[in-house]
Order: C-alpha cells, then structure tokens, then sequence
C-alpha cells in the first residue's frame, strides 16, 4: 500500500517515519548533549576493562616485592618484557585484518575472545599467584603462575589497543572521550584498591635485654643491651583479593561490551553510513565497515534521508566522514567542517611523537620505578605507583572539556614530560642513595614527578587519538595508533631489559629498619683493685 506524502519527502512507511520520529524526539528531549547517560556509562565500564589487569598488576609490584618474590625489584622488567612478548595479540589482529578481512570489522569478535581470555586469566590468578618453580634455564626459583598469567593478561590489554579504539568508531565520537576515560579509570580503580590495601609496614621492635659484662684490666664495664629484630605488618588484605577485584572488573568489561552490541538502546547511538552509490534503493546493501556478521546494524535497515536530517545518520560531532561522498550536500559541494585534514608529514609527526611517548611511559620508565622510588621506602613506591594513574582519567577529562588539535601544543606536551621524566630515571641511576633520601621533600619530589610524568604522556596520548578521530579514514587511523601504541611500548622495554637484568646497571635499595637503634648502653663503670 502507497500512503500519500509531501512532495519533497522521500517514499517512506509509516511505520518508519514514526520510528525516525520518535527516535529524534529522543535525542531532542531525553539527550541535549547529544549522547544517552546509560550508553556513557556502559562506554565507560567497557574502557576499564582495556587496561586494568595490566595496571592493577603494577600497583600490586610494592605488595609483591615486601612480600619476597624471587624476582624482588626486578620483577618490573620481568614484567615490561612479558607485556611487549604479548604483542603477538595485536600481530595477529593486524595481519588477519590486513590480508584475510578487510572489509569485516573482525575487533567485534576479537573483543568477545581477548575479554573472555581476560576473564579467565585473572580467575586462574586468585589461585595460583604465588606458586614459584625453578628454572632450568637459571637454577633460581621464579613466580611461573604468575608470569604466565600475566603474559595471557598482557595479550587481552595489548590486543586492547587495536581492537577497542576501531570498535568505537562505530559509535558517534562523543563517547570515545568517555571511553579514554574509562580507560583511565582502568588504572585508577585498582590504584584505590592497592592504596586501601597498603603494603604493610616493616618496624623495628625489641627481642629482649640482656646485660653484658665487660672486664678490661681493672675495670668492669656494665652495659645493658637489647636484640632488635624487625617485623613485618601485613597489609589489609591479602593479594588475592585484589586479584578477585581485577576479575570482577573484567567480567563487567564484558557485559558493558555485549550490551553495546546488543542493547537497543545502545544500537541507536551507532554511526550509519549510506552506501556511495547514487541508487535510490537500499535493498542488499551495506556500510563498508560493518559486514561482519556479529554487527547487526547495516544500512538496508535505515531510510533514505535528506541533508537536513543527518543527525540520525552520521556521526553528532564535525567530524570528516570515511568517504568523501559523503559530505557533499544536495548542491554538490563539500560540508563545512571545523577540522582541517592533516598532511601526510603532519601524520608521521603525531605517530613518531606517539612512539616515543609510549616507549617512555610503557617501557621504559616503569621498568625503572621500582628503582626509583624503592630507596625513598616501599610506601613511597606505593603511592608513587598508584598516585600516578590519577593522572589518566584527569588528562582524558581535559582533552574532553578542552579538545585541542593543536599540533604544537602536543610537542610541547611531549618536551615537559620527558624533562620530568628524566629526573625519574636520574633517582633510579642513582640508586641506592638517590637525592633526599632521607628527607620528607625527597619523597614528595619523587611522588610529584611521577604524576606530573604521567600527566603530560597521557594529554598527549589522549590528544593525538582525538586528532586522528577527526579525520578521514579514522578508523584505519585508530587501528595505526593502537599499533604504534605497542610498537614504542616495546622498543622502551626492550632497551631496559639489558641495562636492568644484564648489566646490572640499576642497584636495589634493601633497607634495614633496625639500623641505628642501639645495641647496648653502659649502665656501670666500676675500677676493682686487687687485694694487697
């Protein structure tokens, strides 16, 4: 049946029309700012979920190390190196993506495998954490559950990279702020945990007194003396409690992630993309980024639309769609846009300026902190380890309420925290008597300096990812930046991992907490004289 409609309207049904109604008076009434409270929160949860096991791992090292693990201050290298072997998640994502599925958005099923993985992981974790073995390779006692545990966890957060960021392209650009401050939250979370949880305390306390009889020729000297042994306070709970929180969180990455594909609510903020083709009828097609079988949203199921109704077709923000048809408006030329579209030279600037950041802040600068901050005490390295990652969602929060696609201001970015960040690897070098050891301000330095690191990598990080989303093509681009995310992670780790574990250029800080407690004080002094 034909039902009757304006001149200048497209042929629709009445059904559709009700539906394209009521869905834009949703967006006018309930969503002013263009995005739906329950997707921000799911976007948000399913950012956490891209690096936490990872995060909560590293703000776990101070807990592990009071507790004598075998690989003690070196298990951070141990660790940086595992997380850049786990790179062969994001290989395989790459290669299959590039030679076997191009046209298919394979990081919708690859999200459900490395999430599951992830799930699993850090479950197995809760047991075996500290089941140690010895190595043939070396003869010495190693944390092989945990190793290997954290080297599956390391292929869920890598794998992250390139498979999270792509599948939100698929939503409209106002929630990839939320979802780089989920993804904050994915180091912030566990470091609330690990400071709730603290490292415990190591204090000096009496053994007993004895008194101690000196004769030195005709005289008798009488001390009393006390034996100091230390002791050790656990923390408030235990490391596998922790590891239980990491495996809760995982599990509501997953559901966050499965209601973003399925919840209808959800599926009303993914980006529509009219085929390039001129034809009039819909029929049999589809965008071309979303074939893959596990996406139910294709553009067979959407009306034609006029330019005036592009809000519920395209993305909300000003953004340079993927192909350059579409943004031509009925008169045949090109949409404004408020975003100019970077040269070839600009693009290898932000990737270059990506891969050093990453190297530094992935690689290798935490393959130090243990060194860092352990001679200024193991609280210090609590809160220097976990008070960083504050750092993360504040930056991502700034980039959302301050967007910026200044180019300078990302190199200037960069230059302030590799100056902050050298100081870090100065007190490292320097250990196990780093500047101020002993002195309140010295550990306040070294607490500053690692938030202030991570503050600017993080801005700058956060930065290039909203560049790059603005431009044509994003979704290749995000896919690059997740890649070039690992490439320097893995160049910083790589680099330390000899200077650390081979040339022994850094030096553990084993502080004794009785030292300078006295031993014996002289109670009496008496001169005895033989009998004439």
């Amino acid at each position: 049946m034909i039902h009757e409609t304006h001149e200048e309207e497209p042929l629709l049904s009445k059904s559709t029309v009700t539906a394209t109604v009521a869905t834009m008076e949703t967006v006018q009434v309930k969503s002013p700012l263009r995005v739906r409270v329950p997707v921000v929160l799911l976007t948000t949860l399913f950012g956490v979920g891209s690096w936490i096991a990872i995060n909560g791992l590293w703000v776990e090292l101070p807990l592990l190390v009071s507790l004598n693990i075998p690989e003690n201050y070196n298990l951070a290298s141990y660790l940086t190196v595992i997380i850049q072997l786990a790179n062969v998640g994001p290989l395989a994502f790459s290669l299959t993506h590039y030679f076997l599925m191009k046209d298919k958005r394979i990081e919708i099923p690859t999200v459900f495998i490395i999430v599951t993985l992830g799930c699993i992981s850090s479950l197995l974790l809760i047991f075996f954490w500290d089941r140690y073995t010895v190595w043939q390779v070396d003869g010495k006692l190693h944390s092989t559950a945990l190793l290997v545990l954290a080297f599956f966890l390391s292929i869920v957060d890598c794998t992250s990279s390139v498979a999270f960021t792509p599948f939100m392209s698929l939503l409209k650009s106002s929630y990839l702020t939320w979802y780089f401050i989920g993804e904050g939250l994915s180091s912030l979370l566990p470091s609330v945990m690990a400071l709730i949880q603290g490292v415990g305390s190591v204090e000096c306390v009496a053994n007993g007194t004895y008194i101690n009889r000196t004769t030195v020729g005709n005289e008798t000297i009488l001390q009393n003396c006390t034996n100091w042994i230390s002791r050790d306070s656990p923390a408030r709970f235990p490391p596998q409690d922790f590891f239980g929180f990491l495996f809760a969180m995982m599990l509501t990455c997953g559901i966050a992630f499965t209601s973003l594909n399925y919840l209808p609510l959800a599926k009303q903020e993914h980006i529509y993309t009219r085929p390039a083709s001129a034809s009039t009828s819909t029929t049999g097609s589809s965008t071309s980024s979303e074939s893959h079988t596990l996406v139910t949203h294709r553009t067979d199921k959407l009306p034609p639309t006029n330019p005036g109704d592009e809000d519920l077709s395209v993305d909300v923000l000003p953004v340079p769609q993927e192909n350059p048809e579409n943004t031509e408006d009925g008169t045949g030329s090109k949409a404004p846009t408020d975003y100019r579209v970077l040269s070839k030279r600009q693009r290898v600037y932000l990737f270059a300026v990506l891969c050093f950041v990453c190297s530094l802040s992935n690689g290798a600068l935490p393959s130090i902190q243990s060194f860092s901050c352990g001679p200024y005490g193991l609280n210090t390295y609590l809160l220097a380890s976990t008070l960083a990652n504050i750092a993360n969602p504040m930056a991502a929060t700034l980039v959302m309420l301050v967007p910026s696609t200044n180019l300078a201001l990302v190199g200037a970015t960069t230059l302030c925290g590799t100056a902050v960040g050298a100081y870090c690897m100065l007190t490292a070098v320097l250990s196990p008597t780093p500047p101020l050891q002993h002195e309140p301000i010295g550990s306040a330095l070294i607490i500053l300096a690692w938030i202030t690191m991570m503050g600017f990598f993080i801005y700058t990080r956060a930065t290039i990812a909203w560049i790059l989303r603005t431009q044509p093509g994003n979704r290749s681009l995000l896919i690059w930046y997740g890649g070039v995310t690992q490439i320097g992670s893995l160049i910083g780790s790589f680099v330390m991992w000899p200077l650390v574990n081979v040339v022994n250029k850094f030096q553990p800080y084993y502080e004794d907490v009785c030292e300078g407690f006295p031993r014996c004080q002289v109670v009496e002094s008496n001169v005895l004289y033989s009998a004439l």
